[in-house]
């Protein structure tokens, strides 16, 4: 696994926001199985449940955002990959492409910064956040100089259109280092695994999916 050989030897902690089921798509699972701590965060109560029973990781049934509260939640029928807070981020999410029945449910929201103290975690190498265009709010309620972690990685659904997230940990010390489908990574920027060829490979590689965007006429721009 390409996140395993920047990693190293390890063991490192595991955070993934967003989890589904646990299983389809999983970042965590793979190093849960090598015995390293994991936590995975996912709102959906029936998706939290089936992770607890196919999983030993640490389950956390919220949605992370900039608050601790209640939220709407909105979960497309047969696509929860795409379910999303109903919040001022919905039309950055991919749930407008759903054509089937949406259902509203209420979430918990809680700061992913309360949700790591309260789990007992001292550290959270690996941050994965999916969340359907609430990056930034999830980001805003994780502090990273708190926690450090190595490596960040973020989807982004605006095909290289929307530049807030990248601004904001560009503010914070990390630097975009890979580009993975949709999934951006970072890391800070004096790690050693920002080398030359991976930057001239990232930078190539955004260049790419910003021409995908225009030529196709996909992403969801800020604002």
């Amino acid at each position: 696994m390409a996140l395993h050989a920047l990693i190293g030897a390890g063991p490192a902690t595991i955070v993934e926001v967003g989890g589904h089921d646990g299983v389809t798509g999983s970042m965590s699972l793979y190093f849960e199985e090598l015995g390293w701590p994991c936590l995975v965060v996912e709102p959906i109560p029936a998706l939290a449940e089936a992770i607890r029973r196919r999983r030993t990781c640490i389950v956390v049934e919220a949605a992370a955002d900039t608050t601790e509260g209640q939220a709407d939640f909105l979960v497309p029928e047969g696509s929860e990959t795409i379910a999303t807070l109903d919040n001022e981020n919905t039309a950055h999410s991919r749930i407008g492409e759903h054509t089937g029945a949406v259902s509203r449910i209420q979430v918990r929201t809680r700061r992913l910064d309360d949700i790591l103290h309260d789990a007992g975690l001292d550290r959270a190498d690996v941050v994965s956040v999916d969340v359907e265009g609430n990056e930034l709010n999830v980001l805003n309620g994780f502090s990273l100089s708190r926690w450090n972690p190595r490596f960040l990685i973020l989807e982004d659904n605006s095909f290289g259109r929307d530049q807030t997230v990248r601004r904001h940990l560009q503010h914070q010390g990390y630097r975009i280092m890979r580009v993975t489908g949709v999934n951006h990574w970072y890391c800070r920027a004096d790690d050693p695994a920002l080398t030359v060829l991976e930057r001239t490979r990232c930078q190539a590689m955004l260049l790419a999916v910003r021409i995908f965007g225009i030529v196709t006429g996909r992403g969801r721009p800020s604002g």
